[in-house]
């Protein structure tokens, strides 16, 4: 360890801060299985060892402490090319408190979120009934909007910005507007997405249109509600409540659209890289971006679980 202490004397610290650094190093060398190398050690290890230290009763702030250690450990150990890459560079303790993790999604998940949302058909029973069209109507709508938040990510402020411009059905682009939480961005909508949602521009928001201001451009309209003969166009898209009720009655792993986003934005880095993601999600920093890597260890506790069982 002569040479990690001469690495951090280089950097000026102080004789205490080495040597304690040093121990720090030291201690998780010792807690690596007698087969793991650690020019070997993966974000599993240090992730295992975090817990171990949590188990014992160290605070977040003490472990961040020795999470930064082992990652100055491995930029050392790139520096003498007894490492190709730092496994957890991106990897953080955020205060006493870690913000709430949504329960990811799987891709197989979200794709049965939309699935499973159903369009009535005229054979409905209730077909006849006066309100029949405009909910039919309403769920073609909601379709088109699910497939927006699971394939490109969007929040629910986002969707009700877009307007008829922003959609590139020719170039198979969507714009996104900026605001002055996100950055603007062009996504790339998948082939299956710009059929159904040119069958909703020229078919059914045409039909929507009756209830809403003629002038409107948004790209998604609202339907009047009960006792009420139109919409005026100027209120929020008033849909994600009775929505978010359909699908957790249909999919009860669902809990919110903040759950869809975290789970899109998850999987997209496992994909892509930090930088990439960023521009995909609109963050306009990217330690936005940088916390949704912690969902990322969900499938790493997995093996921590069935390698370290504690």
């Amino acid at each position: 360890m002569s040479s990690f202490k001469e690495h951090l004397q280089s950097q000026g610290k102080s004789k205490s801060t080495v040597i304690a650094y040093s121990s720090y190093a030291l201690d998780f060398i010792s807690y690596l299985d007698a087969d793991t190398e650690v020019e070997n050690a993966t974000a599993k290890e240090v992730l295992s060892y975090l817990n171990h230290l949590q188990k014992k009763g160290q605070e977040n702030k003490t472990r961040n402490i020795r999470l930064n250690v082992i990652k100055q450990f491995f930029n050392w150990q790139i520096e003498q090319g007894t490492r190709a890459d730092n496994p957890i560079a991106h990897l953080k303790i955020r205060g006493k408190k870690r913000q709430k993790l949504y329960p990811i999604l799987s891709k197989q998940e979200l794709e049965e979120i939309y699935n499973n949302y159903e369009i009535p058909t005229d054979q409905h029973k209730k077909a006849k009934c006066n309100w029949f069209n405009t909910y039919k109507l309403s769920k073609q709508r909601n379709k088109a909007v699910l497939s927006l938040m699971i394939n490109q990510g969007l929040t629910t402020p986002e969707v009700e910005r877009i307007t008829l411009n922003d959609l590139k059905l020719k170039e198979g682009k969507l714009y996104i507007t900026g605001s002055r939480k996100s950055n603007e961005r062009t996504l790339e909508l998948k082939s299956n997405q710009i059929i159904e949602l040119m069958e909703y521009q020229y078919t059914t928001r045409t039909q929507l249109l009756k209830y809403n201001n003629q002038e409107e451009k948004r790209l998604f309209l609202s339907v009047p509600t009960v006792g009420k003969l139109a919409a005026t166009g100027e209120e929020n898209l008033q849909i994600w409540k009775g929505l978010t009720k359909e699908i957790k009655e249909q999919n009860p792993k669902f809990i919110n659209f903040k759950q869809v986003r975290t789970s899109v934005i998850t999987h997209w880095l496992k994909q892509y890289n930090l930088r990439q993601v960023q521009h995909m999600a609109g963050h306009r920093y990217v330690s936005s971006t940088e916390a949704y890597l912690v969902n990322q260890t969900e499938d790493l506790q997995k093996d921590i679980d069935q390698f370290h069982p504690f």
